[in-house]
């Protein structure tokens, strides 16, 4: 059996090279996908993650639609989508929007510029399951997870 790679596609790796001469990140926004069908234990995770840049543009990362990565875009609907999601799941899956800004993995890195954002690269291709966001001072991964969504982690060690 072969294994399917999940890559960016030309326009995701445009939008990351756009990204790339981006100076600083104003906020970061979490966008929760939270499945409410048990109302003892809402299920949760980041299904999107929003950063703003001091120009006012966005850039979205957002897991693809077949759940096997990360895709990048700079436009979100958040109500479209979270209607759609309402409609699809019956009103059992709910999307929220929070601030992730204040949040300590993003807290001390915003306070520095922006250096570059790195991912991996695999005989030609560049792989959607794993972005670095270098600032001055640190280094903050974002990692595609089957289940549990995206995931954020400070990363320890040298720049």
């Amino acid at each position: 059996m072969i294994h399917k790679i999940d890559c960016l596609n030309p326009e995701e790796i445009q939008h990351l090279k756009d990204f790339n001469i981006k100076e600083k990140i104003l906020s970061v926004f979490y966008y929760y996908w939270i499945n409410v069908s048990n109302p003892d234990e809402h299920y949760h995770f980041i299904d999107v993650i929003e950063f703003v840049f001091d120009d006012s543009s966005s850039l979205v990362f957002k897991l693809n639609d077949e759940d096997s990565g990360i895709a990048i875009t700079q436009k979100f609907e958040f109500e479209q989508y979270k209607t759609s999601l309402q409609t699809e799941f019956l009103q059992q899956i709910r999307l929220q929007k929070m601030e992730a800004t204040t949040l300590e993995v993003w807290k001390s890195a915003l306070m520095t510029a922006f250096r570059q954002i790195t991912f991996i690269e695999e005989k030609g291709h560049f792989l959607n399951v794993t972005f670095w966001i270098e600032f001055k001072n640190q280094k903050i991964g974002v990692h595609f997870h089957p289940v549990e969504g995206l995931v954020v982690t400070k990363c320890e060690g040298i720049l």
